[in-house]
Protein backbone atom coordinates (compact mmCIF):
# COMPACT_ATOMS: atom_id res chain seq x y z
CA UNK A 1 0.00 0.00 0.00
CA UNK A 2 1.63 3.53 -0.74
CA UNK A 3 1.89 6.44 0.99
CA UNK A 4 0.45 9.87 -0.12
CA UNK A 5 2.04 13.10 0.34
CA UNK A 6 0.67 16.04 -0.98
CA UNK A 7 -2.20 14.10 -3.13
CA UNK A 8 0.84 11.87 -4.74
CA UNK A 9 1.45 8.29 -4.09
CA UNK A 10 5.19 7.88 -2.40
CA UNK A 11 6.57 4.09 -2.08
CA UNK A 12 8.42 3.02 1.33
CA UNK A 13 11.82 3.74 0.12
CA UNK A 14 11.21 7.13 -0.87
CA UNK A 15 9.78 7.98 2.39
CA UNK A 16 12.35 6.37 4.11
CA UNK A 17 14.42 8.59 2.61
CA UNK A 18 12.64 11.88 3.32
CA UNK A 19 12.32 10.64 6.96
CA UNK A 20 15.50 10.09 7.30
CA UNK A 21 16.65 14.01 5.68
CA UNK A 22 13.39 15.90 7.84
CA UNK A 23 15.68 14.22 10.72
CA UNK A 24 19.27 15.02 10.03
CA UNK A 25 18.01 18.92 9.54
CA UNK A 26 15.55 18.70 12.80
CA UNK A 27 17.72 20.81 14.39
CA UNK A 28 18.85 23.02 11.56
CA UNK A 29 16.43 25.80 12.99
CA UNK A 30 18.84 25.99 16.39
CA UNK A 31 21.80 27.79 16.91
CA UNK A 32 24.39 27.14 19.99
CA UNK A 33 25.39 30.53 21.71
CA UNK A 34 28.29 30.87 24.16
CA UNK A 35 28.18 32.23 27.96
CA UNK A 36 28.92 35.49 26.33
CA UNK A 37 26.37 36.03 23.79
CA UNK A 38 28.63 34.62 20.19
CA UNK A 39 26.86 32.08 18.10
CA UNK A 40 28.45 28.89 17.84
CA UNK A 41 28.61 25.97 15.52
CA UNK A 42 26.59 23.60 15.89
CA UNK A 43 29.27 21.16 16.85
CA UNK A 44 30.49 23.38 19.98
CA UNK A 45 30.98 21.25 23.02
CA UNK A 46 29.93 24.25 24.97
CA UNK A 47 26.89 26.20 25.17
CA UNK A 48 24.79 28.40 27.41
CA UNK A 49 22.00 28.97 25.45
CA UNK A 50 20.14 28.26 22.37
CA UNK A 51 18.59 30.58 19.74
CA UNK A 52 15.32 28.88 17.68
CA UNK A 53 14.93 30.49 14.68
CA UNK A 54 11.61 29.23 14.10
CA UNK A 55 9.95 30.72 17.12
CA UNK A 56 12.72 34.08 17.48
CA UNK A 57 13.36 32.56 21.27
CA UNK A 58 16.66 32.70 22.82
CA UNK A 59 16.54 29.34 25.83
CA UNK A 60 18.50 28.61 28.59
CA UNK A 61 20.77 25.50 28.72
CA UNK A 62 20.52 23.98 32.28
CA UNK A 63 23.90 22.63 33.69
CA UNK A 64 24.92 20.00 35.98
CA UNK A 65 27.61 21.95 37.88
CA UNK A 66 26.31 23.19 41.59
CA UNK A 67 24.55 27.11 41.06
CA UNK A 68 21.71 28.62 39.76
CA UNK A 69 21.12 26.96 36.38
CA UNK A 70 21.72 23.23 38.00
CA UNK A 71 19.18 20.71 36.06
CA UNK A 72 18.35 19.77 39.54
CA UNK A 73 16.37 22.65 40.93
CA UNK A 74 13.13 23.10 41.64
CA UNK A 75 11.04 26.19 42.66
CA UNK A 76 7.30 27.17 43.00
CA UNK A 77 5.31 29.55 40.91
CA UNK A 78 5.39 33.39 42.17
CA UNK A 79 4.74 36.59 40.09
CA UNK A 80 5.11 38.74 42.79
CA UNK A 81 1.17 38.84 43.36
CA UNK A 82 0.49 35.28 43.44
CA UNK A 83 2.13 32.11 43.99
CA UNK A 84 4.24 30.80 46.41
CA UNK A 85 7.07 33.20 47.58
CA UNK A 86 8.82 30.10 50.16
CA UNK A 87 7.58 26.98 49.55
CA UNK A 88 7.98 24.36 51.33
CA UNK A 89 7.97 22.02 48.11
CA UNK A 90 11.30 23.42 46.54
CA UNK A 91 14.11 21.37 46.39
CA UNK A 92 17.61 21.88 45.65
CA UNK A 93 16.71 25.68 45.22
CA UNK A 94 20.36 27.63 44.75
CA UNK A 95 20.42 29.96 47.71
CA UNK A 96 18.22 28.05 49.77
CA UNK A 97 15.89 31.03 50.32
CA UNK A 98 12.99 32.36 48.10
CA UNK A 99 12.89 29.65 46.05
CA UNK A 100 10.46 31.21 43.59
CA UNK A 101 10.21 31.67 39.64
CA UNK A 102 9.89 35.60 40.22
CA UNK A 103 13.15 35.08 42.15
CA UNK A 104 15.12 32.75 39.72
CA UNK A 105 14.09 35.25 37.03
CA UNK A 106 15.18 38.06 38.79
CA UNK A 107 19.21 36.28 39.25
CA UNK A 108 19.97 34.64 36.50
CA UNK A 109 18.58 38.70 35.15
CA UNK A 110 22.01 39.50 37.15
CA UNK A 111 23.86 36.75 36.08
CA UNK A 112 23.41 38.01 32.63
CA UNK A 113 23.84 34.64 30.19
CA UNK A 114 24.55 34.79 26.92
CA UNK A 115 24.97 38.79 26.92
CA UNK A 116 21.82 38.81 27.86
CA UNK A 117 19.43 40.42 31.08
CA UNK A 118 15.66 40.27 29.97
CA UNK A 119 14.71 36.53 30.69
CA UNK A 120 11.13 35.45 31.55
CA UNK A 121 9.09 32.52 32.19
CA UNK A 122 7.67 30.91 28.51
CA UNK A 123 4.20 31.29 27.44
CA UNK A 124 2.54 27.61 27.97
CA UNK A 125 2.92 27.82 23.55
CA UNK A 126 6.13 29.13 24.06
CA UNK A 127 7.25 26.05 26.30
CA UNK A 128 5.40 23.58 24.10
CA UNK A 129 7.57 24.52 21.24
CA UNK A 130 10.58 22.64 22.37
CA UNK A 131 8.51 19.41 22.68
CA UNK A 132 10.10 16.35 20.24
CA UNK A 133 8.00 13.61 20.29
CA UNK A 134 9.79 10.31 20.34
CA UNK A 135 9.98 6.99 22.03
CA UNK A 136 12.25 7.97 24.83
CA UNK A 137 12.03 10.54 27.78
CA UNK A 138 12.74 13.65 27.59
CA UNK A 139 10.66 15.08 25.07
CA UNK A 140 13.22 17.31 24.13
CA UNK A 141 15.99 17.30 21.64
CA UNK A 142 19.07 16.51 24.13
CA UNK A 143 21.80 17.60 21.78
CA UNK A 144 21.23 21.00 22.19
CA UNK A 145 19.05 20.76 25.33
CA UNK A 146 21.17 18.42 27.45
CA UNK A 147 20.30 17.86 31.45
CA UNK A 148 16.58 18.18 31.04
CA UNK A 149 14.68 16.39 33.44
CA UNK A 150 11.86 14.27 32.19
CA UNK A 151 9.46 16.36 34.76
CA UNK A 152 7.57 19.55 34.62
CA UNK A 153 8.30 22.94 34.10
CA UNK A 154 6.80 25.83 34.70
CA UNK A 155 5.44 28.39 32.24
CA UNK A 156 3.85 32.10 32.97
CA UNK A 157 0.78 30.68 32.26
CA UNK A 158 -2.23 30.51 34.86
CA UNK A 159 -5.43 28.75 35.30
CA UNK A 160 -8.38 31.18 33.51
CA UNK A 161 -10.45 29.03 36.78
CA UNK A 162 -8.71 28.38 39.74
CA UNK A 163 -6.02 31.73 40.45
CA UNK A 164 -3.22 28.93 42.35
CA UNK A 165 -2.95 27.02 39.63
CA UNK A 166 0.13 27.42 36.92
CA UNK A 167 0.21 25.68 33.70
CA UNK A 168 3.33 23.78 33.01
CA UNK A 169 4.69 21.47 30.30
CA UNK A 170 5.60 17.68 31.97
CA UNK A 171 8.30 16.76 29.23
CA UNK A 172 7.62 12.65 29.79
CA UNK A 173 4.69 13.26 28.15
CA UNK A 174 3.64 16.33 26.51
CA UNK A 175 0.97 18.56 27.08
CA UNK A 176 0.28 20.69 29.34
CA UNK A 177 -1.27 19.99 33.14
CA UNK A 178 -1.90 22.84 36.04
CA UNK A 179 -0.33 22.68 38.97
CA UNK A 180 -0.75 24.63 42.32
CA UNK A 181 1.43 27.20 42.97
CA UNK A 182 3.04 25.77 46.47
CA UNK A 183 4.12 22.47 44.59
CA UNK A 184 8.18 22.67 42.94
CA UNK A 185 8.81 22.93 39.15
CA UNK A 186 11.69 23.11 36.87
CA UNK A 187 12.44 26.21 34.77
CA UNK A 188 13.67 26.69 31.39
CA UNK A 189 14.13 30.99 30.99
CA UNK A 190 13.18 32.28 27.74
CA UNK A 191 14.83 35.39 25.89
CA UNK A 192 13.06 37.27 23.02
CA UNK A 193 15.94 37.18 19.94
CA UNK A 194 16.52 41.15 19.26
Amino acid sequence: MPYWINNKPMNKPILLILFIIIGLNANAGFVKISERGKLLNNNAKKWSCVLDNRTNLIWEVKITEEGLQNYENTYTWFDGVSGVKNGKFSRNCYGGEMCNSQNYISKLNKKFICGLYNWRLPTISELKSLIVYKDDEPLIDIRLFPNTKSKTYWSSSTSSAISNIALDVPFFYGGTIGSDKSFDSHIRAVHNAE
